[in-house]
């Protein structure tokens, strides 16, 4: 048996050859082309997709500005019934409590217009102003007022897409 003088650590292994490197890899590695396939699907991918996403959202902000304006003329529609169930005719702008139209304009309209339509019923006329979207801006939407069956109806000359379902024809 071999012995070891004390104090002195374990014998030295012998040592093995050196392994040569392996020589570096040539072409891509596997996830390298496997990211570059991805791209290559997904980009056509992404742009189907906004393609029919951006007309689609620019359809829904001019839907938007309609619905808006409709909303901050709500008001309105109930001082026109009370002014034309007083006098007995359908207000204009200027007359009491109706200012000039240009005085009217909102975030979705820019005038307001009051009057008798070409059917002889009570009739608000706004001028819708969206200046992103072409769709509605410089359109007109009419609410007439029957004052013999107290309803509104509405209409416009915008494309029925962009109109609140009660108003397209």
């Amino acid at each position: 048996m071999h012995q070891t003088a004390p104090g002195a650590g374990p014998p030295p292994l012998p040592s093995r050859p050196a392994r040569p490197a392996p020589p570096p890899r040539k072409g891509l590695h596997g996830c390298l082309i496997a990211l570059i396939v991805a791209a290559c699907l997904a980009i056509p991918v992404v742009a189907i997709l906004a393609a029919i996403a951006i007309p689609a959202y620019h359809d829904y902000l001019a839907r938007s500005k309609v619905a808006q304006a409709l909303l901050e003329t709500s008001a309105l529609k109930g001082a026109v019934a009370g002014f034309a169930a007083e006098q007995g005719r359908c207000p204009v702008n200027g007359d009491r409590g109706f200012d000039a139209a240009d005085a009217y304009r909102g975030a979705a309209h820019a005038a307001i217009v009051f009057g008798e339509s070409d059917d002889g019923v009570c009739a608000i006329e706004l001028l819708l102003q969206d200046d992103r979207n072409e769709a509605v801006d410089g359109h007109r939407l009419w609410l007439e007022y029957d004052l013999e069956a107290g309803t509104w109806d509405c209409s416009s000359e915008a494309e029925d897409r962009y109109l609140p379902a009660h108003c397209r024809g």
